[in-house]
């Protein structure tokens, strides 16, 4: 067996030092030239040629490398305009799913910090911030055992952070879902380089992780009020679940690079 595919081996081996492109791209062309060769080979043996002569005939038949190659190059630089768009769209679906993920895992943060620091953690209400008589009606006929206005939105806040964002949570599973049925239907073209979803989750969770640090930093010195609330809670839950991300999606482009560098 291992003689038979000697000239094969060597065909596929030249070829995918050669190859350019996406890495799922080149296991495409490899599947199918090994697919096209042994099948060649397969026939050559059937209509009486030795094995020598089955191999070459089959690697004559499918074209030198350097054709192949040429070729495929060729399609790559005419990629329509209809499959990046596809892929575009396919990764504004994945990353907004995870996103709504994260906002969900963020909310599962908060419900841990009302409970362990307590609700003021996360929605402190900045002492001079003036509320809305409506509002305050609405927040205290929700939480009837709260002492004032201020108390009756900051327990208000502090619900519908998690509730509110385990919800958007609970959508970013079933999008990531759909996105999974999505792209086993074809509708991802491979068409982007490997790299492109990890480099924009990296800036995306990157710079959303720094901010939410900076601004859970600041409220806790009680120098920023982003909507009157000065709790840092509101803001360190995001920050503690955008960060691992970023770092996640980082260490997945590093390897993505290393992958094509050793190419």
């Amino acid at each position: 067996m291992s003689k038979r595919l000697d000239l094969v081996e060597e065909y596929l081996d030249e070829l995918y030092t050669k190859l350019r492109g996406s890495p799922r791209q080149g296991r495409w062309l490899l599947a199918e030239a090994e697919d096209h060769l042994r099948q060649g080979v397969d026939e050559g043996l059937a209509g009486g040629l030795t094995l020598q002569e089955a191999q070459e005939h089959a690697v004559s038949s499918f074209g030198s490398v350097r054709a192949v190659v040429r070729a495929h190059d060729s399609r790559l630089h005419r990629v329509p305009g209809v499959a990046v768009l596809a892929d575009l769209l396919m990764a504004a679906w994945k990353l907004g799913s995870v996103g709504l993920l994260a906002i969900g895992a963020s909310g599962l943060a908060v419900a841990a910090m009302n409970v362990l620091f307590g609700r003021s953690f996360v929605a402190a209400v900045s002492p001079g911030i003036r509320l809305p008589t409506a509002s305050c009606r609405y927040w205290l006929s929700n939480w009837p055992g709260a002492h004032s206005c201020a108390q009756a939105y900051m327990l208000e806040s502090s619900s519908d952070a998690v509730s509110l964002r385990v919800a958007a949570g609970l959508l970013g599973l079933l999008l990531l879902g759909g996105y999974s049925l999505a792209r086993r239907r074809g509708w991802w073209r491979g068409v982007l380089p490997d790299g492109f979803t990890p480099t924009i989750a990296v800036t995306v969770f990157g710079m959303a992780g720094l901010g939410l640090a900076w601004l859970a930093a600041m409220n806790g010195g009680g120098l920023v009020a982003v909507g009157g609330i000065t709790g840092p809670g509101w803001y360190l839950s995001g920050a503690i679940v955008a960060l691992p991300m970023a770092a996640g999606y980082g260490v997945k482009l590093q390897r993505t690079l290393l992958r094509h560098a050793r190419r």
